[in-house]
């Protein structure tokens, strides 16, 4: 087995193979880690130490070294799956970022918008192509994919988060049109006419967080909003968006973003920003026109 690299994966080989239906993958196991998409749903079965998987929705299959599997593949039509052969050093020594994979199930249904098949497909041009750099761009994108995969593993099944009840919907949109007021979750649980412990209950389920997070989350991304335009004080904002005083928005912003709410607006100062537009979006989870710092270098 090759050394191992103490910063990326090791990628030992690609695959898009198209399988003739009915073939059986005998027992076997493997000394490295394999990570095999399957773009569509078959009647394929997946067994990994006698427990069987029937792989009829698209998913990524991810199998340990030293683990005993077999694939009996669909018998109506042939069936096609992408693969990659690695090794990962921060997998051998359970990395905190990927324990999921290591722990949890073996198989991962493909998340609405994921990264990972798009990754996987990458991975492939490149080792068809061998540019100059290939098998670093390869290690490259492959720790991307594990990642992503180990973060979504740690998230609720998405059939839960496609299925939000209405009363959910409505109080996330009740809440970012009544942010300059003084709302409480109470004030927001009677819109759905659930109680406020039923309320709370439900929305965390659903959204992955308390509706009084939820609430600090939506306030401080119309605040970026406004920031961003660069035509409003601190204190301007912190009223405008539903906070007391200025304190406890910076207190606030500070807290949850890592950066002072008047070190933002200098950053937006930058010309690239000025003629951003304020934007109500639903659809994304960061939220449109919005500058977050990942990194603060500047001291």
């Amino acid at each position: 087995m090759a050394a191992l690299d103490h910063g990326w994966p090791i990628v030992h080989s690609v695959g898009d193979i198209v399988v003739k239906a009915g073939f059986v993958l005998d027992t076997r196991t493997i000394e490295d880690y394999e990570l095999v998409y399957f773009p569509v749903g078959t009647d394929t079965v997946y067994e990994l130490l006698g427990k069987p998987y029937v792989l009829d929705v698209p998913c990524f299959v991810f199998t340990r070294p030293d683990e005993r599997h077999l694939y009996r593949f669909g018998g109506e039509k042939s069936v096609r799956h992408l693969f990659v052969h690695f090794d990962y050093e921060a997998l051998r020594h359970a990395d905190v970022r990927l324990i999921s994979l290591l722990h949890g199930s073996a198989v991962h249904p493909v998340r609405h918008n994921s990264l990972i098949p798009g990754l996987i497909r990458q991975m492939l041009s490149i080792a068809g192509k061998q540019p100059l750099h290939w098998k670093s761009r390869l290690s490259a994108l492959l720790a991307a994919a594990l990642e992503e995969l180990g973060a979504s593993a740690d998230l609720p099944p998405e059939d839960a988060a496609l299925q939000m009840p209405i009363q959910i919907t409505n109080a996330m949109a009740y809440m970012e049109e009544h942010l300059a007021e003084d709302l409480t979750i109470e004030r927001i649980a009677r819109q759905t006419g659930w109680s406020h412990e039923h309320f709370t209950r439900i929305f965390r389920a659903s959204v992955g967080m308390t509706p009084k997070r939820a609430l600090v989350e939506q306030r401080l991304r119309r605040a970026e909003q406004l920031m961003m335009n660069g035509q409003s004080s601190v204190k301007q904002i912190a009223y405008e968006v539903g906070f007391g005083d200025e304190h406890h928005f910076s207190k606030t912003y500070k807290k949850l973003r890592g950066i002072n709410a008047s070190d933002y607006i200098e950053r937006c100062r930058n010309p690239i920003f000025r003629h951003i537009a304020a934007a109500l979006d639903t659809e994304s989870p960061y939220g449109a026109s919005r500058h977050i710092v990942v990194n603060n270098h500047i001291k």
